[in-house]
């Protein structure tokens, strides 16, 4: 395979592109069938790197590119050449081109050079051309090093493999890229990939019961949650967990200062009301966040990730504005040690749902790519987990491969279908059914194989919903069909009959998909259950129902 290499970097205060090695760098290239490996090896300091390397690849037919989202919520598909990738809309770019709370760091757009154009598109860490049933592989084998880039020009058919090295000056050999070829059949393919990283997923068992976000939000209380909780421990032959979401503290960041208010028992009684139902207790921190009012933020403004004016930077506009901690900062690492040393084992907590985790890493810092800083946060939450659970969210995927039990592979639900005026001109990783559902089917690649997929909840409640019952149950098919994380957040003690025959469908393992095929948004899934085939068919961008 033939390669043409640019890269650019800078030495001794000279900015410099090159083909081929000077008196500056050389490189190494190793490639055969299945892949290859690029060393960069200077021979003095150099930064300010960037490069690509591209190769021809024909795109014609109906082939379909696999474009890998950033983090858990960006949007995530197979492209065809007619259509045009989406970027952090008007909204999310803000007013004169600025954008409102720092929106765009919860995606790639500070790092990623994407036109808008069709038949352009790239994917993160890994990436693959569909054709018919065979689809070729182009995967990193570790982004530890930096995010790989894979970007494809359908028009001009060429593929660029690239990677996020911004920020590091390096005077010895460093890995650029590692990468994995193959082609085949879908899950051969995947299965092959996996086995070559030695990745396996930490556990086998689902997770079924109840989250309290998606009714209650933040507005959550003592009562609601154990009234929640007698709902459905009359259920415990189907369920098996029952998660507290954000609501509960004080403020983000504030994890230990409790609500009084909402909580007057603290969250210890809880957690033990749960376990009397013979559930697992899970719990929801965004342990690298500290949003603009809390104590932490005030008292500690030197844990705080900064920017080159010294000033903290906001990486998203919940809670009013957040900003990021350093985990680097060994005071901040110990508070937040601290933290799941009281919450797992003094409040006694099985599982935490770990949210907003791509915060600690969207600016390089310490001579450190947003890679290695990913790589390392997430190596520093299994450390403080140990051997209890978790369940990842808004994070970048392949740095979690192996080290989480559960992982949100796909935006939050919205509470009804279409995406409204607002939402067509938000960023890529705002709240959206038709996302959601999307990225459970192009990720199931990840599912136990990396960790087990949520693909978020089912919602069958008549109140506080904007769906149709057929959306409903056709949502709540989905759900059992992709994931492994099966959430509900309804009291399902207002269940009637219908209501509460689809809810033990949805937890029941009968059933599995024998084929998945998409069209124009018109989705097409061929299933068994109980030995009787069928097919679930409906518009993903509008929630028309085809067939139930």
């Amino acid at each position: 395979m033939n390669y043409r290499l640019n890269f650019t970097y800078k030495a001794d205060n000279q900015k410099k592109t090159v083909e081929c090695q000077n008196d500056d760098v050389a490189f190494d290239l190793q490639q055969n069938a299945n892949g290859l490996k690029l060393t960069v090896i200077p021979k003095k300091a150099i930064s300010d790197i960037s490069f690509y390397l591209e190769r021809e690849y024909d795109f014609s037919g109906d082939k379909r590119f696999f474009a890998n989202g950033f983090q858990s919520w960006t949007d995530t598909k197979e492209f065809a050449k007619n259509e045009m990738m989406a970027d952090e809309g008007l909204i999310g770019k803000g007013i004169f081109g600025k954008s409102p709370f720092g929106i765009n760091l919860v995606g790639d757009y500070t790092f990623v050079h994407q036109p808008k154009e069709y038949g352009v598109f790239h994917s993160i860490s890994f990436a693959y051309v569909r054709n018919g049933k065979s689809i070729d592989l182009f995967g990193s084998l570790n982004d530890r090093t930096g995010y790989t880039i894979i970007y494809a020009d359908m028009n001009k058919n060429t593929l660029k493999y690239s990677k996020d090295v911004e920020g590091i000056t390096i005077n010895e050999p460093y890995e650029l890229l590692d990468l994995y070829f193959d082609n085949g059949e879908y899950d051969a393919v995947f299965d092959r990939y996996f086995d070559a990283m030695n990745i396996k997923p930490l556990t086998d068992r689902k997770i079924k019961g109840y989250t309290s976000w998606y009714n209650y939000y933040q507005n959550i209380s003592e009562d609601i949650i154990l009234r929640d909780l007698e709902a459905i421990g009359k259920r415990s032959d189907l369920i098996n967990t029952f998660q507290i979401d954000d609501g509960y503290q004080t403020a983000v960041g504030d994890w230990l200062s409790i609500d009084k208010k909402k909580f007057p028992n603290g969250m210890k009684p809880v957690a033990d009301k749960i376990h009397e139902k013979g559930l697992k207790a899970g719990i929801w921190l965004a342990p690298f966040g500290a949003q603009k009012g809390s104590k932490i933020a005030q008292e500690h403004p030197d844990w705080l990730v900064k920017n080159k004016k010294g000033k903290p930077i906001t990486v998203g506009a919940n809670w009013g504005g957040f900003y990021p901690l350093d985990i680097d900062n060994q005071q901040a690492r110990d508070y937040i040690k601290g933290v799941f040393d009281v919450v797992l084992n003094k409040w006694g907590f099985d599982l935490v749902k770990l949210d907003f985790l791509y915060a600690t890493a969207v600016v390089p810092m310490h001579n450190k790519t947003r890679g290695q800083l990913a790589y390392e946060s997430i190596d520093f939450l299994r450390e403080c987990v140990g051997d209890k659970q978790i369940l990842g969210c808004g994070v970048q995927q392949m740095p979690c491969f192996g080290k989480v039990e559960y992982m949100r592979i796909g935006a939050d639900m919205s509470l009804g279908w279409k995406h409204t005026l607002i939402r067509k001109n938000m960023h890529r990783e705002d709240v959206s059914t038709p996302n959601a559902i999307h990225n459970s089917v192009y990720r199931r690649c990840l599912n136990k194989r990396a960790f087990l997929c949520d693909p978020d909840v089912f919602l069958l409640r008549k109140t506080n919903i904007h769906f149709t019952p057929q959306q409903q149950r056709v949502l709540a098919k989905f759900i059992k069909l992709f994931g492994e994380v099966l959430f509900v957040s309804d009291n399902v003690d207002d269940y009637d009959d219908e209501q509460l025959a689809i809810f033990n469908d949805t937890l029941t393992d009968d059933a599995h998909i024998v084929a998945i095929n998409e069209t124009n948004d018109k989705l097409f899934i061929d299933y068994v259950q109980n030995g009787e085939a069928h097919t679930l068919g409906f518009c993903v961008a509008d929630g028309s129902i085809y067939s139930e």
